[in-house]
């Protein structure tokens, strides 16, 4: 753990692609090796500056994929507890992963995920905080792009594509369809993103598009596959003046890659019980004599309470026997629906592939919905239904599976 002390500055971008850092203003780095020579890489970069440098890494290696699916709307544990049978990546914490928002579509949700298939984010954060160079958060290359654009269409689509010589990737989000985001590596990656931006421009000539290149060369390469004639919807934009605009990446955002940073640490209890102990010093010889007035004021006070409790002890006892036959009806049913024994049933641990998203409960009758895996066994709901109402419980309930997953169990409480 590494604390640092200077004043705050606003966080510097960087951006690692492939086997290479980029940083505002700079030509690309050396070659990447490994995680060790990527921190020291990069620590070389900022030799010069006052230490710490707080970082937003926009991180892209080749081993981070992102993939288009369908996910019911919920908090980052849900999602895990969704995708992970699929995508393993999401169930182990040294992989890092994030998700674009949650965006209705149809009868069920899409969304984007972005993990790692080889965890490097987190030893390489850590890496980078012992060389002096905090790094305040961590994003896919996607999100940064799907964030860029300085004005947005009435309709809201987009099309991102950013370039360099042997890789490229593309977010893109039309008015009409759900988003994507494309990734291409190798020699043929620029012949790839050529194609299929020219299909794209074919097919919707007055679709904003910004292109971003990391160089003059590949720029060229890439308007060899658009062809001649104006474009006011086309905005090129080199690599470097992308990192250092302004974007805005707020740390809730869910596709953050590193985990949020807990809101008690270590050390900012160590401050806290520094000052608590230098007050308290201060404040003790001043309080000495008014605290032994305030002990003897205590005491007397404590006495005419301890008579007050006494009374009230006795009434208490009697009702505690009236208390405990009132919950035993509760608890039975014979007070109305037996919620209690309902919500026991529930709470049994499901499957893994089985998520419940709400419960509603009338006079008599009650509602559960849900999720299940895709990849859960067939006659998996079932048998969670005959394990919260098995036969002689005192309701009844129908499933009622949906496309996509989702799923509603509809009961009745029995008389």
């Amino acid at each position: 753990m590494f604390m640092f002390t200077s004043r705050p500055s606003d966080p510097r971008t960087v951006l690692l692609w492939g086997e290479r850092w980029w940083l505002p203003d700079r030509g690309p780095s050396a070659s990447i090796q490994n995680v060790a020579h990527a921190a020291e890489l990069l620590a070389a970069l900022f030799a010069e500056e006052p230490k710490p440098v707080r970082l937003r890494l926009i991180y892209q290696p080749d081993t981070l994929e992102s993939v288009a699916v369908a996910c019911p709307q919920g908090t980052r544990p849900v999602v895990a507890a969704c995708l992970a049978a699929e995508y393993p990546a999401m169930a182990h914490p040294d992989h890092a992963w994030g998700h674009e928002p949650i965006l209705p579509a149809g009868d069920g949700f899409t969304t984007i995920i972005h993990f790692e298939t080889e965890p490097q984010l987190l030893d390489l954060a850590t890496r980078l905080a012992r060389l002096g160079l905090a790094v305040d958060s961590a994003w896919p290359l996607a999100t940064f792009l799907h964030a860029l654009p300085d004005e947005w269409t009435d309709s809201g689509a987009l099309t991102v594509v950013a370039a360099q010589a042997g890789r490229a990737v593309v977010y893109r989000h039309p008015a009409d369809a759900t988003r994507t985001v494309h990734s291409w590596h190798g020699d043929s990656a620029l012949t790839d993103v050529g194609q299929w931006l020219a299909a794209i421009l074919a097919e919707s000539p007055e679709e904003p598009v910004l292109v971003i290149c990391s160089d003059a060369e590949v720029s060229e390469a890439l308007a060899s596959f658009i062809g001649e004639g104006e474009r006011p919807n086309l905005e090129n934009l080199r690599l470097d003046e992308a990192i250092d605009r302004r974007v805005t990446l707020p740390h809730y955002h869910p596709a953050q890659l590193l985990p949020r940073p807990p809101t008690v640490t270590v050390q900012r209890l160590a401050v806290a019980a520094s000052i608590a102990l230098l007050c308290a010093a201060g404040w003790a010889g001043f309080t000495q004599g008014r605290d032994w007035l305030a002990v003897r004021t205590e005491l007397d006070g404590r006495q005419a309470r301890l008579g007050t409790l006494r009374a009230e002890a006795a009434h208490l006892r009697q009702n505690a026997a009236e208390i405990t036959s009132l919950r035993s009806l509760v608890e039975s049913g014979a007070g109305g629906a037996p919620c209690g024994a309902l919500l026991r049933a529930l709470s049994i641990q499901p499957p893994a592939e089985v998520v419940l998203t709400s419960l509603r409960i009338a006079r008599k009758d009650f509602e559960v919905s849900g999720w299940v895996a895709l990849t859960a066994p067939a006659g998996l709901l079932e048998r969670w239904r005959q394990a919260i109402a098995p036969a002689g419980s005192s309701w009844t309930v129908s499933l009622h599976p949906s496309p996509g997953g989702a799923f509603t169990a509809s009961g009745k409480f029995v008389p």
